[in-house]
């Protein structure tokens, strides 16, 4: 490549050495370009330089330019410029070349400047003696001499640098024939061809070869002496140079660099190695310490052969030499080590574990002041108990240093705790003082009372102080003086708690002593009874079967379970469809994932052949994967509306499910909650009030056959607790009616758990909420940031007032999201409540909340620690309440609770709703038993204990403390009228009273005296006044409720649509209009009342109902059903509103065998028939007895326009019966599609229709006949007692005939068409 780098300069670049060489063997170059020829005249740099003695070159052949001139001949040869000098320098040579060229007549001249030789010759002397053709041979004849010459001559160019500079450096390659010039780079040799081309052969020969062998680094260090002799020895000529890293370079001669990589190669493959096994805490400090290059070099100067060290997954050590492999090793495994400390007691445990800390710190840094020599590291394994191990790592010498500092700290300095046990419980109390007294001064040794396990001090400090301090308290101690007052009754305590508490501090401070009140024992004269105060308790949850009157209580038990219902073991699953397809729901699909195809196909075997309206249930066997008999599918509809259908359709549904159960002899059925998914869309609450209300009425029935459980799943992943609490609630709304229980039980996976663990420390694991919580003190789960600039160390405990929060006092706690923390947390919590004293506690699922913690690793941890701190006995604590408001929460605890002890048992949480309404006290001389005073009156007294520096000082405290009370003493006698009428709560008011203030209360020949501290007699004297005052007013409003009881009845519109009377006390606030804390129904249930809308709603679950208010007569009660009438009024007809259940219930019956549109349905309230009737529906049933009864049945009874308002007024006349096949008597229809025939409900002009819906009382009943004037006599021996009323057949009655008209009252009456 030729480019122009100046006006008249021009670099070439050469691809290839040979082309290179012979360019530079011609001086002058013509090239042809486009722009025109160019003359080049090479040299090396870019300005010529002026050749000299062993300088410059360039070869190149002759180039001859023939010039004529007058005086001869002339010829010019362009040769090399080293040619010419070396004709200049070799004057043989040059004498050679003009001596052939004399033989024709020529001279030669060198022109150095212009690189040419000019040969000139004489054209007369020259040979041919002529000019013309004499000119053209003298040319031929110079040529062949000059050529000639200079072909026996070569310019050889040397252009390898280090052949130039062995050229340059070595004399003997000039002679007096050869010849050699430089120039910037190169040089050039010129002589004769032979002995030219012999020196370049030469010289070529003592070229050095070059090796680059690669290496390790390492590994060359480890033979790199040895290899060094050996080249010294054996190849001195070859130079070892480095390149770079691991890369060593061979330079010399050919022979003897073969001979150095062979040694080398040979002694790599000598090295041993040797691995060692360090532990990993070993290995990272040879790493990062510089131990490793301080070995090498200590193993360099120290041993026969270097040894190279590198740590991987082992120490790893490379020699020439197994001695010095081993010897390595041992100085490794003797100079470095690792050692794990444990650390006990104390020193395990902030602060203790914190000054270990400063102290290992503190020696680690003076260690490592010069080099780092230890590495010390603290260790948590949180596995089961949380343990704290100290681990030293580095020199062995400085380790064992460590460790000595280590051991001498928890021999010595960390802290300690010695118990010194008290012989007397009551000095814990009051140790404090007892300090104070005996003037124990303060030391860095700490004394803490307690009573855990056993009454004690606790000496903690350091382990060299608290022996020390131990022996001194112990002399101390003994050398006081104690001695015992016992006061009469417990008043004397309360006294100087309270008023007489500045007293009792005057006597301490005077006489020198302290004084601590005792508790209570009882008296040695005074003959005790213990007896307990015994009040009826609330109806329990889980009733048992009982008899009330003819109606037997069903044995179904309710459950609320969470889960999956294709997972349930029972013999039913109920499950919803819509448009007959399995997979429409989400629990169709979860149905469908579970069995597979196998239940695909059997239900859409059964659907092909039937129809199913909204409403039916279609019934498919259970296949073997799931743990069920049966599947019902309920063919449900989308909801449409509170009074849509869709609701109408499920309760049928479900209502039918619940039969089929009874039909079929299946004992236990699970329901799911159906309804609020996205297919059906129903409001929550108003599926579960359909669910639950369907249960209630199934309940109501007559038998539930072998049905014993009924089950409601609830989905996990519905919302938290809402879904839970509104089923329990609606469930138990339906426990009871009317104060019977009508189920056995309701259960729930949430259920109280009670355990008792240790000797008697009841565990309760509770579903609830933590700030309705009234324990003596609360855990509080926190990290503390907004505590302000409290500090706080990992696993304290901080104790805070409660504020408003209905508790003793708040602990606050963080457990860090570690399990191990959160087991010693509760450990630490127990027993610090347990040395207080208090007597129970509530945790909460500390971390399982916004810590995130595993509810089940939280779960295991806190149980841990309860079961860990209550191995130990609790004297104070008898009850720790783990109160937990999630579910999965509370289900967690509840696994790990049944697993971890085995004395757990399922507590049924109390349903509030089951009690009855609260009744009316009875006075206190029918139903209060007055025995138990005696057993508070005299069975107490105040005991105070004195300690004292001396016994005269205790004798003065004694003497004055007893001086003090006798002045404050006082009594009252109340005699027995005075008690009367005081009600079992009043006296249980009074008797905790009386013990409240440690009074003396006797009963004597009816009178009771209270006697002892004055203001504590006069507090009892001003209740007593209190209950009677209580008691006139009870007394007053009892008389008021059960007069107004019989003259009004306030009523609630209840689930079914039935309207229920409220209890004498709601009945009385409603008609007083007292009702702004609400009122209770005859369940129980609490309710808000809007009077302007004459409505009650409960307050949690927002249902709301209607009340409405009746008026007696004097001699009649009307029915709950009716609408109020004023006094005067004998009939009232009452249209139904079609919405109503009442309307609703009528038409439906109606309409099971008569297809004609209903137009309206009235109500008659005639209250003389009523009555009437009612002396009749008595009559009957008292002749009839429980087995009979009256028979009250509704039936039909067709009628027209003109004897329906005869009807109406005067009731039914059998006079006008024109039927007379069954008997002369007034007939009534079972079906009213009988009733509805033409010939009985003559149709009007408008083709409208009338039937009266009837209560007809059929009692006992026989087979009719159409002679018959009256029922037939029951027996021959009875001919007065007779039938109540005959049939049309006895078998399965479709028609009844009464023969009195007073035994039928017209109810209803529908218009029809």
């Amino acid at each position: 490549m030729i480019e122009k780098v100046g006006d008249k300069t021009y670099k070439i670049s050469f691809k290839e050495k040979q082309d290179h060489e012979r360019v530079l063997q011609k001086k002058f170059h013509t090239i042809s370009l486009l722009s025109g020829e160019l003359h080049l005249t090479v040299n090396r740099t870019n300005s010529p330089q002026t050749p000299k003695h062993f300088d410059q070159p360039s070869i190149s052949h002759s180039q001859t330019f023939k010039k004529e001139n007058t005086n001869g001949l002339e010829k010019i040869f362009k040769t090399d410029v080293f040619f010419l000098y070396y004709l200049r320098d070799n004057p043989k040579a040059f004498k050679v070349l003009e001596n052939q060229l004399s033989t024709i007549s020529c001279k030669v001249e060198l022109d150095f400047d212009r690189e040419e030789a000019v040969v000139r010759g004489d054209v007369e002397n020259g040979p041919g003696g002529a000019f013309g053709s004499a000119a053209e041979t003298w040319e031929l004849q110079v040529d062949k001499i000059f050529v000639g010459f200079t072909e026996s001559c070569l310019c050889y160019h040397v252009v390898e640098p280090k052949l130039v500079k062995i050229l340059l450096q070595d004399l003997s390659f000039v002679t007096d024939n050869i010849k050699v010039y430089t120039e910037d780079g190169y040089a050039v040799v010129v002589g004769e061809v032979q002995a030219v081309k012999e020196r370049i052969a030469i010289l070529e020969a003592r070229l050095p070869t070059r090796k680059e062998l690669p290496v390790v680094e390492k590994q060359f260090k480890l033979v790199e002496e040895e290899f060094s002799r050996k080249m010294c020895a054996h190849c001195l000529e070859v130079k070892i140079l480095r390149g770079n890293v691991n890369l060593i370079i061979l330079e010399g001669p050919d022979k003897e660099v073969q001979l150095g990589v062979t040694k080398l190669e040979e002694l790599m493959k000598k090295i041993k190695e040797k691995r060692v096994k360090l532990s990993t805490a070993l290995m990272n400090f040879m790493t990062s310490s510089g131990v490793i290059s301080k070995y090498q070099t200590h193993f360099q100067h120290s041993l026969r052969n270097p040894v190279a060290l590198e740590v991987g997954s082992d120490l790893l050590l490379s020699s020439l030499s197994s001695d010095a492999l081993d010897e390595a090793e041992t100085a490794v495994l003797r100079e470095l080590s690792e050692v794990t400390v444990q650390l006990q007691g104390a020193a395990a445990l902030p602060p203790d574990l914190d000054k270990v800390k400063e102290v290992l710190i503190k020696a680690k840094n003076e260690a490592n002041l010069r080099e780092r020599r230890v590495d010390v590291s603290f260790i948590s394994v949180t596995s089961g108990a949380a343990v704290t191990k100290v681990q030293l790592v580095g020199y062995s010498e400085t380790v064992n240093k460590l460790r000595e500092v280590l051991q001498d700290y928890q021999m010595n300095h960390v802290s300690t705790q010695e118990v010194l046990n008290i012989p007397n419980p009551d000095m814990i109390d009051s140790f404090d003082k007892i300090l104070g007294l005996i003037g124990m001064k303060p030391t860095e040794v700490t004394l803490k009372a307690s009573h855990f396990l056993y009454p004690c001090v606790l000496v903690s400090g350091p382990r060299c102080l608290v022996q020390e301090a131990k022996w001194t308290l112990i002399s101390t101690l003994a050398s006081l003086t104690s001695d015992t007052l016992v006061l009469d009754g417990p008043g004397a305590q309360h006294y100087f708690q309270r008023e007489g508490k500045v007293s009792k501090e005057l006597v301490e401070s005077s006489c020198h002593v302290l004084i601590t009140a005792q508790q209570g024992v009882q008296s040695r004269n005074v003959n005790t009874t213990s007896q307990s105060i015994s009040n009826p308790g609330p109806s329990s949850v889980t009733p048992q079967p009982l008899n009330v009157g003819s109606m037997v209580v069903n044995k179904i038990n309710l459950e609320i379970k969470f889960g999956n219902l294709e997972d349930e073991q029972v013999d039913v699953l109920v499950v919803p469809m819509l448009n007959k397809k399995l997979t429409v729901t989400k629990i169709g699909e979860c149905l469908l994932n579970k069995v597979g195809n196998t239940i695909k196909s059997k239900f859409e075997l059964v659907a092909a052949n039937c129809t199913l309206r909204p409403g039916d249930v279609l019934q498919v066997d259970g296949p073997p994967s799931l743990s069920c008999s049966k599947i019902f599918f309920i063919e449900c509809l989308p909801w449409d509306g509170v009074r849509g259908q869709s609701v109408q359709a499920l309760g049928n549904g479900l209502k039918r499910c619940l039969d089929l159960c009874v039909q079929q002899g299946l004992s236990s059925v699970a329901f799911p909650i159906i309804g609020p998914g996205i297919i059906l869309n129903y409001p929550l609450i108003k599926a579960i009030q359909t669910l639950t209300e369907n249960i209630r009425q199934f309940g109501l029935s007559a038998s539930s056959g072998s049905l014993t459980t009924i089950r409601i799943v609830i989905k996990p992943d519905y919302p938290d607790s809402e879904c839970y609490h509104d089923v329990y609630w609606q469930l138990s709304l339906s426990m009871n009616q009317g104060g019977q229980a009508i189920f056995r039980s309701l259960i729930s996976d949430l259920d109280e758990i009670t355990i008792t663990v240790g000797d008697g420390v009841k565990l309760q694991l509770v579903f609830d909420d933590i700030t309705s919580e009234i324990t003596y003190p609360v855990v509080n789960t926190t990290d503390f940031s907004n505590y302000g600039d409290a500090k706080v160390n990992r696993g304290d405990i901080l104790v805070s007032h409660p504020g408003s929060f209905p508790c003793d006092a708040i602990l606050h706690v963080c457990g860090e999201k570690d399990a191990g923390l959160i087991e010693q947390l509760v450990c630490r919590i127990i027993y610090h409540c347990e040395s207080i004293g208090f007597e129970s506690m509530t945790i909460p699922a500390i971390d399982a909340g916004v810590g995130g913690l595993d509810p089940g690793v939280v779960a295991g941890a806190i149980l841990r620690g309860v079961k860990a701190a209550t191995s130990s006995t609790l004297y104070r604590l008898t009850k720790i309440r783990l109160v937990l408001i999630k579910i999965n929460v509370f289900l967690a605890f509840k696994e790990e609770a049944m697993q971890m002890f085995a004395t757990a048992v399922i507590n049924r949480a109390p349903v509030h709703q089951f009690s009855q309404a609260p009744q009316q006290q009875l006075p206190l001389s029918m139903n209060t038993d007055l025995s138990i005073v005696r057993t508070i009156s005299t069975s107490q007294q105040s005991i105070f204990r004195f300690l004292g520096l001396s016994r005269k000082d205790v004798n003065d405290a004694m003497i004055k403390l007893n001086n003090l009370y006798e002045a404050q003493c006082s009594t009252q006698t109340l005699k027995k009228a005075e008690l009367e009428g005081l009600t079992q709560d009043d006296m249980n008011d009074l008797t905790q009273l009386v013990e409240t203030l440690g009074l003396y209360m006797q009963m004597n020949q009816g009178d009771l005296m209270v006697s002892g501290w004055k203001d504590g007699v006069g507090q009892v004297t001003q209740m007593i006044n209190a209950f009677q005052h209580d008691c006139l007013r009870r007394e007053v409003r009892v008389k008021e409720e059960e007069d107004l009881y019989g003259r009004v009845a306030w009523c609630i519109l209840g689930h079914n649509g039935n309207w229920e009377r409220l209890p004498k006390t709601a009945n009385h606030d409603l008609e007083v209009n007292y009702v702004a804390g609400g009122i209770v129904d005859a369940q129980g249930i609490h309710w808000t009342v809007d009077q302007r809308r004459i409505e009650a709603k409960i307050p949690y679950s927002g249902q709301a109902a209607k009340l409405k208010r009746l008026e007696s007569w004097p001699d009649f009660t009307p029915p709950l059903y009716w609408d109020n009438m004023a006094n005067d009024e004998n009939l009232m007809v009452v249209a139904l509103q079609p919405s109503s259940a009442e309307y609703q219930t009528v038409k439906e019956a109606f309409k099971r065998t008569v297809p004609k549109t209903v137009m309206k349905i009235e109500r008659l309230q005639n209250v003389h028939l009523r009555r009437a009737y009612e002396v009749q529906k008595k009559h009957i049933s008292d002749k009839n007895g429980q087995t009979h009864g009256a028979g009250e049945k509704l039936l039909y009874h067709g009628t027209t326009q003109d004897n329906c308002d005869s009807i109406m007024k005067t009731g039914f006349n059998r006079s006008f019966a024109n039927v007379t096949a069954y008997g002369l008597g007034t007939y009534f229809a079972v079906h009213a599609s009988y009733s509805a025939h033409p010939t009985y409900s003559k149709p009007a002009m408008d083709d409208t229709q009338l039937m009266f819906v009837a209560r007809v009382l059929t009692g006992i009943y026989t087979q009719g006949r159409s002679d018959m004037k009256v029922p037939p006599p029951l027996s021959d021996q009875q001919p007065h007692e007779r039938y109540d009323s005959v049939v049309d057949k006895m078998d399965n009655p479709n028609m009844y005939v009464v023969f009195h008209d007073h035994q039928a009252y017209p109810d209803y009456l529908i218009t029809f068409k």
